[in-house]
């Protein structure tokens, strides 16, 4: 214990012996260095973990997870979390989670679709924040969530199957903004597949007051998936979502889409792609892609976009099935004025450049 009253972690220490040696509320200071093979499962409530810097958690893909079980007022912080063979982070209930500063590499099994470098469920009041994600097969699942959820300011670089997966949450103050994502050359995790959608919005709900919000965040780049988007909204249903101010450099098939879902809104992004991928689709979509649920008041308005089809050397910048009263109004397609340097006019450009 140093004079601060933080337990000191050094290589060698075990972290699960510290975790259940000392009481809950514990700061536990982890020193710089390789900390080899080491995992925390069910860490005591109000417990924080701190890494000075340099301090990495090396699972050598021989450990499942770095931090697992349970999490009430968990706060992780400054750690390099890599070489994890499922999840570098996988908490499947509790309350208060605070991730700030988290590095996470070459971590993740299978493709992605349900394991990544943070996996949760049944977890209330999220905090993802100023963290980064490299080669790891999908970047954060979570599933059943309620609001507040903030995932902000984050950098996300080949990334597998999704950055951001919202599955089933709902509630008040939930917020994606300020990320930013890349796709760089051709490195992947494993058996990892390919981006699809960068952020997924499936079976949500916000508030007719409080919305989810996608805002702010700007994608460039794209794999070999013939289906992704770099924002997918109303996928399998839900409701009240905005996507707003976010800026897309090749993103994918489609930029922003709307597969269905009530009171779903696209004001003022940005969409570019023009780099001759034969797959690139529509810049912006509103259809019924979630039947039986509902599908209803979608609007996609003030938007900007440049968008060339395929091969096709055609713009095509929006599309409706006309299924789900779409309000499609004062939008400006085709934008000749933009081009590949509008991912440095985001808003998300301010603090990850």
């Amino acid at each position: 214990m140093d004079q601060s009253g933080q337990i000191i972690l050094e290589t060698g220490d075990s972290f699960q012996v510290a975790n259940d040696m000392y009481p809950e509320g514990t700061v536990f200071l982890v020193r710089s260095g390789v900390h080899e093979k080491q995992t925390v499962r069910n860490p005591k409530p109000g417990n924080t973990w701190i890494g000075e810097t340099g301090a990495i958690m090396d699972g050598k893909n021989e450990v499942t997870e770095a931090f697992l079980g349970a999490a009430n007022d968990i706060t992780i912080q400054g750690i390099t979390i890599r070489n994890y063979s499922k999840n570098g982070i996988h908490f499947n209930s509790g309350s208060n989670l605070k991730l700030r500063r988290v590095t996470f590499e070459d971590t993740g099994g299978g493709t992605g679709e349900v394991k990544g470098a943070v996996r949760l469920n049944y977890i209330k009041n999220i905090t993802i924040s100023h963290s980064t994600f490299k080669r790891v097969t999908a970047g954060i699942l979570s599933t059943d969530c309620k609001g507040p959820v903030t995932i902000e300011w984050n950098t996300a670089i080949n990334i597998g199957r999704n950055f951001v997966q919202l599955d089933k949450c709902s509630g008040n103050d939930i917020k994606i903004r300020y990320n930013s994502m890349e796709r760089q050359g051709d490195y992947l995790r494993g058996s990892a597949h390919d981006v699809v959608d960068w952020i997924s919005i499936f079976k949500s709900e916000g508030t007719a007051d409080n919305p989810i919000m996608v805002k702010y965040n700007r994608a460039r780049g794209h794999g070999h998936d013939d289906t992704g988007s770099f924002i997918m909204l109303g996928d399998g249903g839900g409701k009240h979502q905005l996507a707003t101010g976010n800026i897309g450099v090749n993103p994918g098939q489609v930029g922003i889409g709307i597969a269905g879902g009530e009171n779903i809104v696209v004001r003022e992004n940005m969409m570019y792609s023009n780099d001759g991928w034969e797959d690139s689709n529509v810049a912006f979509y509103s259809a019924n892609y979630s039947e039986p649920h509902p599908c209803a008041n979608h609007e996609i308005s003030e938007n900007r976009s440049f968008w060339i089809k395929g091969t096709l050397r055609m713009q095509s910048n929006v599309w409706t099935d006309q299924r789900c009263s779409p309000k499609i109004e004062n939008n400006y397609f085709p934008d000749f004025s933009i081009n590949t340097n509008i991912w440095y006019n985001s808003a998300a450009a301010t603090e990850n450049d």
